[in-house]
C-alpha cells in the first residue's frame, strides 16, 4: 500500500486530535526527564537499540533538542507499529522499493548504508563518503559534486547482496523540517538565477498552469513560492522530483531498521556521531557550514509562507503528513 493511502489510514486510525494530544503530552513532559524515561527506553532512534557506548560519542544536545528527539523516537515507534505499515523493503510497492534502493548509498569499506534525502546535507554526505573511499582528498575541498560518480547504490547490486547488506550494515538517514526543506528546494532550484534546468523542466509548466494570463514565451525563471506550493499540492508524491518528494517516500523509515536518524537541526553533532559509529578515521569530520551559506531559517520561512494562500497550504499538508507526524515537525499555520 503506497504511503499516501497509508498516511490517510494512519490519520484515521490515530485521529488528528489524538496525534496532537500525544505531541502536547510529550512537550509537557519535556522538562521532566524522569517522566520521559518511564515512557521511552534509551534508544538512539525509534526502532533500534543504541550503539555500544565505547564505540560512539553522544551528540551534543540541549534539553529542548532532547525533547524533540524523544518525541521523534516515540512517534516513529507508534507509526511503524500500526497495521498495514511495511516491515521490510519487500513489503513495499515495486515503485516504492525502486525509489528506496536508488537512494541508499553503499559503503563496503566501512560497512554502512546511507539513505540520502536531497536538501538535507546530502551533498556534504556524498563528499564525506568519497573522502572515506579515497576519491577526494579532504572534506573541505571545494569540488563540483557529481551525485552519481564514484558512488555505489543499493539498486546497483544483485538481490542477494542487497539482503546481506541490509542485515549487517550500519544504516542511517537525516531529516529536517519538511516545510523548510521545500522552501530550500524552491530557493535553490527556482529563485537561484544560476540554475536553468529546473525552470526549464518545471517552471514553464507551473507558470502556464497556475498564473493568470501567463506570458506566451515564459522562461520559467520567475516561479513564485506560492505557485510552487500550488503545484506540489496538485502532484502525486510518486511522480515528484526527489528534491521535494516526501522523505518518508524516499527512505521508508518503517521498512528499514535504521540504526540512527540524524537531523538538520543538529547536523554537525549528529553527523560526527555517525562517523564515529562507523569507525571512520578520527581526522575525518563533517564539513563545517561555509560563511557564505545562507540557511533557510524560521524567519525566512515565515516570510515566504505569509505569501501563500492558506488553502494552498491546507492542500499541501496531506502530501507530507507522514513526514510531519513521524518526525514531530510543526505543521504550518493555515489560518
Amino acid at each position: 500500500m503506497p504511503w499516501g493511502r497509508r498516511s490517510s489510514r494512519l490519520l484515521l486510525g490515530l485521529g488528528g486530535l489524538a496525534v496532537l494530544g500525544m505531541l502536547m503530552t510529550w512537550i509537557a513532559l519535556g522538562r521532566n526527564p524522569q517522566a520521559r524515561r518511564r515512557l521511552v527506553p534509551a534508544w538512539d532512534r525509534g526502532t533500534s537499540a543504541p550503539r555500544p557506548e565505547d564505540r560512539v560519542e553522544r551528540p551534543a544536545q540541549t534539553q529542548d533538542f532532547q525533547v524533540q528527539r524523544d518525541i521523534q523516537n516515540y512517534t516513529i515507534q507508534s507509526v511503524c507499529r500500526r497495521e498495514g505499515m511495511p516491515r521490510s523493503p519487500y513489503d513495499l510497492e515495486p515503485w516504492e522499493q525502486k525509489t528506496l534502493f536508488r537512494h541508499i548509498i553503499v559503503n563496503d569499506k566501512y560497512k554502512f548504508l546511507y539513505c540520502y534525502i536531497p536538501k538535507v546535507a546530502c551533498s556534504n554526505w556524498k563528499k564525506v563518503i568519497k573522502v572515506l573511499d579515497g576519491k577526494i582528498e579532504h572534506v573541505e575541498k571545494r569540488v563540483k559534486m557529481d551525485h552519481r560518480k564514484d558512488l555505489v547504490f543499493l539498486s546497483d547490486l544483485p538481490p542477494d547482496e542487497v539482503q546481506s547488506r541490509l542485515k549487517s550494515y550500519y544504516k542511517f538517514m537525516f531529516v529536517r523540517d519538511p516545510t523548510q526543506r521545500l522552501l530550500s528546494a524552491y530557493r535553490d532550484k527556482f529563485a537561484n538565477k544560476a540554475n536553468a534546468d529546473f525552470p526549464h523542466k518545471y517552471g514553464k509548466d507551473i507558470i502556464r498552469k497556475y498564473r493568470e494570463d501567463p506570458p506566451e514565451n515564459t522562461t520559467g525563471t520567475d516561479v513564485t513560492f506560492s505557485e510552487f506550493v500550488h503545484y506540489l499540492s496538485d502532484t502525486d508524491p510518486r511522480y515528484m522530483n526527489e528534491h521535494w518528494q516526501p522523505f518518508t517516500t524516499l527512505c521508508q523509515p518503517c521498512s528499514i531498521q535504521y540504526d540512527y536518524i540524524g537531523t538538520q537541526e543538529n547536523l554537525e553533532a549528529d553527523a560526527n556521531h555517525v562517523l564515529r559509529a562507523v569507525d571512520a578515521p578520527p581526522d575525518i569530520r563533517f564539513p563545517q557550514r561555509q560563511p557564505w551559506y545562507k540557511p533557510t531559517d524560521k524567519n525566512i520561512l515565515r516570510q515566504y509562507l505569509s505569501e501563500v494562500p492558506p488553502q494552498f497550504l491546507k492542500d499541501l499538508i496531506p502530501k507530507y503528513s507522514m513526514d510531519f507526524i513521524m518526525f514531530a515537525y510543526p505543521i504550518p499555520d493555515t489560518n
